[in-house]
Formats: C-alpha cells, sequence, structure tokens
C-alpha cells in the first residue's frame, strides 16, 4: 500500500515536473516569436518610405485623388475592391480587402473629413503588402491567418472642404443608432455583411492632449470604448484592451511616453461603442500631435507600423496573453498643452507691473481651396500654468512684454521688400506695417514676416498681452533691448539667422 502510494506520488510529480517544463518550453517559444516579430518590425519600420505613397504629399488630399490609387490596387491579384455605396453628394465609398484568413478584421477612416492622418497610413499598407520584398513571408503567413477589410475614406463630401461632418451637417461618428446618413448605413451594413472579430476606428484628435499631467504630447492615445454606461468589461471588450497593449509596446520604441488612453465614458450613439456591443473587439486610435510635425508625416509613420504590429498580434493570437490591468497603466490624455508657452514674462496691465505666464496657440485656418492651412496666433492662456506646457516653452525671467512699433509704406514699396529687408526692421523693433495707399485683405498673409494693419487703432489692441488678444510682440531687457520676438504666435530669437515661417496676419 505504502509502495503503490509512493509510486502515485512519483508519477504525478513527473507529470507535473513535465507540465511545468511544456510551460516553460512554450513561454520561451512565445517570448521568441515575439522578438522576432519586433525584429522584423524594426526592419519594415526603417524599409517605410519604400511604402509611402509618393502621391499623398500632406494631409489635404480629396476623394478624386484617391480613385487612381484604388483602382491600381484593383488590378492586382491580391487585393479586391468593391463599391460599397455612395456619400450624400454622390462620391463613391469603397473597401479594399487582403487576405484569406479565417479572422475577418474591418478598418474604417475618415468617418470625420478633417481626420486624415491615418488614411495616409492606409496608402502605405496597401503598397507595403503588394511590395514583393524581403518581408514577403511575413506577410504570407499573417495574411493566412487573417483577412483585412480596409474603407479608406467613409466621408468624402467632408474631406473635399476639410470638415468633420458630412453633407448633411451631421457627425457620422454619433449616427450609429439613429442611421440617418448613407455613409453610416454603409458602414453598419459592411459590419454586418464581415461580423469582424477586430475593428478599429481611425481618427485624428486636437494637437494639444498631454499624456496625463505629463508635458509629452499624445502623440496616438488609444480607446477600447464601453458598450455600455456601467463601463463593463466583457470578452470582446478585454480583447480590444488587450490588442491596445501590443501596440503600445510598439510604440514605445518609436514614440516613447506619446501614447495616452482616451477618455472611455460611454457614447451610445458613437459606432466604436456600438460595434463593441455588437461583438467586434473595437480599437479607436486618435492621432494628435507631435513635434514639428505640423503635417502629421511622422504620425502617419506611427499609424503604419503600429497596424501591422496589431495584425502580426491578431494572426499569432499573442495579444490573449496580455495583462488586462496593464491597460490602465497607459495615461489618460488631457488637453494640458499649448502651442507656444511664455513663462515668468513682465507684463503691464492698469498701471500694475507683474510676472505671469502666456499660453499662445496657433489656430489653423483652412486655405480657400481646403488643401492647405494657415495658422493665426493668439494669447489662450495669462496666469498660473504651472501644470501647463508647451511644444516650445520659454523661460522668459527678467524679460518685459514690448509692444511693436509701426511703419508706413506704400503697397508697392511694401510688395518690393525682401525677405532680409523685412527682417532687419523687425529687428529693430518695427513689427507691423501699415499701408497708406491701400488694404491687404485681412487674413494670412503668406511667406511674410511683419504683421500688416490696416487701421492705426488696432496697435491700440498690441499694448499688452491681454486674453485673446493676437500673439505680436517683443520680449526685451531691463535695459529695453530687443531680444525676441513672437509673430503670428510663432517665437524668434532676434539674433537668429531669417527665420523660416509659413505665413504672417493681415487685420
Amino acid at each position: 500500500m505504502r509502495l503503490n502510494l509512493i509510486h502515485m506520488v512519483n508519477k504525478y510529480l513527473k507529470i507535473g515536473i513535465m507540465f511545468l517544463l511544456l510551460l516553460f518550453l512554450s513561454s520561451c517559444t512565445s517570448n521568441e516569436k515575439e522578438k522576432q516579430s519586433a525584429e522584423v518590425l524594426a526592419q519594415i519600420w526603417d524599409a517605410y518610405d519604400t511604402y509611402r505613397e509618393p502621391l499623398i504629399i500632406n494631409r489635404f488630399f480629396k476623394h478624386a485623388d484617391l480613385q487612381p490609387l484604388l483602382e491600381r490596387h484593383a488590378q492586382s491579384d491580391q487585393f479586391y475592391v468593391e463599391l460599397l455605396g455612395h456619400s450624400v453628394q454622390g462620391r463613391s465609398i469603397s473597401m479594399i480587402s487582403i487576405g484569406e484568413g479565417e479572422i475577418p478584421v474591418i478598418l474604417w477612416s475618415q468617418m470625420h473629413g478633417d481626420a486624415s492622418t491615418a488614411t495616409m497610413a492606409l496608402f502605405d499598407l496597401f503598397n507595403f503588402f503588394q511590395a514583393d520584398d524581403a518581408f514577403t513571408v511575413f506577410k504570407q503567413n499573417m495574411l493566412k491567418k487573417i483577412r483585412l477589410h480596409f474603407i479608406p475614406m467613409l466621408n468624402p463630401d467632408g474631406a473635399e472642404i476639410w470638415r468633420r461632418r458630412n453633407a448633411q451637417d451631421i457627425d457620422i461618428n454619433r449616427d450609429a443608432r439613429a442611421l440617418s446618413t448613407p455613409e453610416g448605413q454603409l458602414l453598419k451594413a459592411a459590419r454586418e455583411r464581415i461580423y469582424p472579430k477586430f475593428g478599429f476606428n481611425l481618427h485624428d484628435q486636437g494637437t494639444h492632449y498631454t499624456t496625463a499631467f505629463a508635458p509629452d504630447p499624445a502623440s496616438i492615445s488609444f480607446l477600447a470604448p464601453a458598450y455600455n454606461h456601467a463601463n463593463e468589461i466583457n470578452a470582446v471588450r478585454a480583447d480590444a484592451q488587450k490588442l491596445i497593449l501590443c501596440m503600445n509596446r510598439t510604440l514605445q520604441v518609436y514614440a516613447p511616453a506619446k501614447v495616452g488612453r482616451y477618455d472611455d465614458a460611454h457614447e451610445p450613439r458613437s459606432f466604436g461603442d456600438n460595434f463593441q456591443g455588437w461583438g467586434t473587439s473595437t480599437i479607436l486610435i486618435e492621432s494628435g500631435g507631435y513635434p514639428d510635425d505640423q503635417e502629421k508625416q511622422y504620425l502617419r509613420k506611427l499609424n503604419f507600423i503600429i497596424l501591422l504590429a496589431a495584425f502580426e498580434a491578431i494572426a499569432a493570437e499573442s495579444y490573449r496573453k496580455e495583462k488586462l490591468e496593464d491597460y490602465r497603466a497607459i495615461p489618460e490624455n488631457s488637453r494640458l498643452l499649448y502651442d507656444l508657452v511664455i513663462r515668468n514674462l513682465e507684463i503691464e496691465r492698469e498701471g500694475i507691473r507683474f510676472s505671469t505666464n502666456l499660453g499662445i496657440n496657433r489656430q489653423q485656418i483652412r486655405a480657400e481651396d481646403f488643401r492647405s492651412m494657415a495658422s493665426r496666433g493668439q494669447i489662450e492662456e495669462v496666469g498660473d500654468m504651472v501644470h501647463h506646457f508647451g511644444y516650445q516653452d520659454i523661460d522668459a525671467s527678467a524679460l518685459y512684454y514690448v509692444a511693436g512699433k509701426v511703419i508706413s509704406m506704400k503697397q508697392e514699396a511694401w510688395q518690393a521688400l525682401s525677405p532680409q529687408e523685412e527682417w532687419a526692421s523687425i529687428k529693430q523693433g518695427y513689427l507691423f506695417v501699415i499701408i497708406d495707399s491701400g488694404e491687404i485683405k485681412p487674413g494670412p498673409v503668406m511667406h511674410r514676416l511683419q504683421v500688416i494693419l490696416n487701421k492705426e487703432e488696432l496697435l491700440k489692441l498690441q499694448e499688452t498681452a491681454a486674453l485673446g488678444s493676437a500673439a505680436n510682440f517683443y520680449l526685451a531687457d531691463e535695459a529695453g533691448q530687443l531680444k525676441a520676438v513672437i509673430i503670428n504666435g510663432y517665437f524668434h530669437y532676434l539674433d537668429d539667422e531669417l527665420p523660416d515661417q509659413s505665413n504672417t496676419w493681415a487685420y
């Protein structure tokens, strides 16, 4: 009896050891595969320019610009392009699909017409999948497991005039229940036909969000949307959160500390929340801001690589091992960022001299052809800014606010000024120009430096730093020596070479 008991213990001990050994080997294999995957993604990152779609050069492309690209990919044996329907104004809405796997994935971009960062990345991805290169085996293994369905531009009418809403003035992302928009109806119908395991809702957010209370911009923000007001987590939402962790790991390589978590308050009208409730593990990706990336081209590249990382994690099912508690460790984004912060500046208001901080933002203004932007800088905060940050953050201790002087010129003489002559005039304190023989159309003045005033009384608005006023002034030392200038919200040291500034403004 005792021998049988010892034999039984030894038997189960061996089984336990074998189980632990298999578990260890499985873990090693899993870790090795992850390492190999990360190495391949790093190589793809380095080769990105090979796949970057050269006909998409900035954010302001239109529906007509994409059609030749879709037609080109439709000629490939790899892609299937189908017409889903049409927008309010009759523009086609297409879906492009690739892969033969049993796991369906859907991605839709630009349901807001002015949110085009991910759309650029999708066309880069199409080039990547079509290329016959060193990563062909990597792509083939992935596409044997998954089938990808892309809707690159869901709101072509909004994109045409660079605005959020569609031609009915409806926010498509608030139309998942009412389905009043043809674009929303098409997206819902595609989801019901494909029944995707995963969905990617691709958006842009403002550039002034930070990662919690840190100075870093939230370059990419993630969200696994809530499917009910109780904010519950079921298996569907849990898988979305786990997949986000895979993408975040990749992002920390290329945008460390610049990843945020979007507010997860339930929005019952939105497609992301409803997709989650309908059984599709849904990930919202918001492209925010990145230093010196006004056209969001680096963010375009980040979208490209994290979507590939997600596809790989879905195909390998590596997302399953992620720990849900790590999702909450991603810092929630906060709107604490300004384009320019000037700290400890001495200003005078109502006869009182005091030290304070200025927060300056550059509002983006659409060009008349909706294919570019101009900026208009203004002061949006005065006061305590300890917990606010700037893409450019200037300590102006012992410096004073000084208003610019005005010079009067004939229009012909002003037009004949070279950039070097304008800069030399600014260095002498002449920030403003009044045209004494006609007017300059109010609005952006491209490729110039001095600010145009059509009426001299407008100069009074620049006498001191005031909330909501245009950001055009000097910083001077105690002796009155001019040290720096802010032109239309852009900061320049006066001993710098000729600054590169896209536009100033005419008031």
